[in-house]
């Protein structure tokens, strides 16, 4: 009672020193006139995104709800606002979720509940549809779910946790897969269903998709996180085998050959590490924050860094063998193939180098930065730009051979699968599959929220990672 009445105080107060100091249109800002009372974190936020609606900038109005929803995940009108949202930006389970929230508070919204009841039955989920559609006391949705385009099938879609997955992986059996999540999160699914066999917290945000190295006898997945800090886990049971601190975060995956683990930080710096234990063996001074994992091919290293540059050095010992100077960072790991090393920048250039000594042989600019490495088919690169568009080029000239205009920014590389690729776009609901040879569209999958990291091709299945946090398997043809 006391608490109550000195809030109402407070809040009179406030009103009074506002309107006395000529600041009388910002009180609703911050106080409920009707009830007396100083609005809550969340309320500020989501009268904020209000105004930023009103004001025609949804993205900066998303970016306030989602803040208001944070600070009270209870907060039921910014729970609709969100919810609505995502199902505009055909993040559907998302929205699924934020409305199943929403109806717990204000369980007689009707027009929610049909909402709801719609995604459903769009994302195939029959058993929530047939109980919500009972609820409402309308017919039960059709059973089975709608063929999809391409001749893929959904085998299953697991959820993990509220957060975006960052990449994935495979065991060299096939019969696990590895995600890794914004969240800080490791999980080993089980490849026939999706189901969790287990999970490892990190200390910090895992932005890149963990390596999966099964050289000896105890199998390892490894992977870094923000803290700075690499682990390696037995791939068998997620038991922790050793972990190595660098002094910077590690955005990029590790490569592996042999008993070496190579790692690449913001510290400026490679670390070669051994694979029985993380003792360090060698560090490699590339001097600028290296942001993209590094690749091993034959007796090198080869890594790229803010400082514009790609380095190659020598695996055993860390001595520099060559650098090469882009005119733009390098943010993506290099690819090797038939002799030739390819690399992207962020000077929107693919540039094809002679690993042996670093010579340029040629180079083709795609109209906005790389990010990830090309997909290497039989004598064709297919390359994915920020310019929203994907390419296929010469491996022997870097010749056009088609290019393939996407809906968004292309960041993560493509899956080949034979005569057919697979690739995602950012703030993009769909899973893309093109014809390789012609780039032609064979279909386009809604794959119910965005796609987050590369697909994950494995046999005939392909793996996508997404934003809400699920990992989805599809059959293909």
């Amino acid at each position: 009672m006391a608490r109550t009445l000195y809030g109402g105080l407070v809040a009179l107060a406030l009103v009074g020193l506002l309107t006395t100091s000529g600041c009388g249109s910002v009180i609703n800002r911050y106080v409920d006139l009707r009830r007396l009372r100083l609005l809550s974190r969340s309320e500020r936020l989501y009268h904020r995104a209000e105004q930023l609606a009103q004001e025609g900038k949804p993205a900066e109005a998303l970016l306030a709800y989602r803040q208001a929803y944070q600070a009270d995940p209870s907060y039921a009108p910014a729970l609709a606002r969100l919810a609505a949202s995502y199902t505009a930006q055909g993040r559907r389970r998302s929205a699924a979720r934020l409305y199943d929230q929403y109806l717990r508070h204000v369980p007689e919204d009707r027009d929610a509940q049909q909402v709801l009841l719609d995604l459903y039955v769009d994302l195939g989920d029959v058993a929530r549809a047939t109980a919500l559609a009972g609820e409402l006391g309308l017919p039960a949705p059709p059973a089975g779910q709608a063929a999809l385009p391409g001749g893929l099938a959904l085998r299953w879609a697991s959820f993990l946790e509220d957060q975006a997955i960052s990449g994935l992986a495979a065991s060299a059996s096939g019969e696990t897969i590895f995600a890794t999540t914004q969240g800080g999160s490791l999980y080993a699914l089980a490849a026939e269903d999706g189901s969790e066999r287990w999970h490892f917290a990190a200390e910090g945000p895992v932005v890149s998709a963990p390596l999966y190295t099964g050289e000896s006898q105890q199998p390892l997945i490894i992977f870094g996180d923000e803290s700075g800090t690499v682990y390696a886990l037995s791939a068998a049971d997620g038991r922790e085998a050793w972990r190595f601190r660098a002094a910077g975060p590690i955005f990029g995956s590790p490569a592996a050959a042999g008993d070496v683990v190579y790692v690449g930080s913001t510290d400026g710096n490679l670390y070669a590490l051994a694979r029985a234990d993380g003792n360090l063996l060698w560090a490699f001074v590339a001097g600028e924050p290296v942001h993209a994992g590094p690749l091993v091919a034959g007796e090198a290293v080869y890594v790229g860094s803010l400082s514009h540059e790609l380095v190659a050095v020598d695996a055993r010992t860390g001595a520099e063998r060559w650098r090469f100077t882009a005119l733009a960072p390098v943010e993506s790991t290099p690819a090797f193939a038939s002799g030739r090393l390819y690399f992207g920048a962020n000077d929107s250039r693919l540039y094809c180098l002679d690993p042996r000594t670093g010579d340029e042989l040629w180079h083709y600019s795609t109209g906005d930065s790389i990010y990830a490495p090309p997909a290497i088919g039989t004598d064709v690169l297919y390359l994915a730009s920020a310019s929203h568009d994907l390419y296929a080029l010469s491996a022997d000239t870097g010749e056009l051979q088609w290019q393939y205009r996407g809906e968004s920014f292309l960041t993560t590389a493509p899956a080949l699968d034979g005569s057919r690729l697979y690739f995602v776009a950012t703030a993009d609901p769909h899973l893309y599959v093109l014809h390789a040879s012609t780039g032609e569209l064979v279909a386009r999958i809604d794959t119910g929220d965005w796609p987050s990291g590369s697909p994950l091709l494995l046999g005939k299945d392909l793996y996508v990672g997404e934003k809400d946090g699920s990992v989805l398997a599809y059959r293909l043809p």
